[in-house]
């Protein structure tokens, strides 16, 4: 399956890495490392994840409290559309395509 990331979630992914890399030295690697693993979770069996709203999907990153929002809105793609601290508001990022 092809794996689509839109802007917004780039730069969520970006935010979040930047805070773990002032935390400590390295710690931005592990969190990108672990994001990098639940992609390809992700990738592997997209609809094994709960179903969180109506076609929008959500996969936990293990060791960091954020989770991936993804679509599946056509055979063969994944769209990462949210990377999201798991203490924001529900809405938080929802309406993105």
């Amino acid at each position: 399956m092809n794996l689509e990331i839109i802007p917004q979630a780039q730069a969520d992914l970006a935010d979040a890495a930047h805070y773990y890399r002032i935390r400590r030295v390295g710690l931005d690697l592990e969190f990108l490392d672990e994001v990098s693993t639940a992609a390809e979770r992700i990738r592997a069996e997209p609809f094994a994840f709960e179903q969180v709203r109506a076609g929008i999907r959500r996969c936990p990153v293990n060791r960091f409290p954020y989770s991936i929002y993804f679509r599946v809105p056509e055979p063969y793609t994944i769209r990462i559309i949210i990377v999201r601290h798991d203490s924001r508001r529900p809405g938080f990022g929802m309406r993105r395509k």
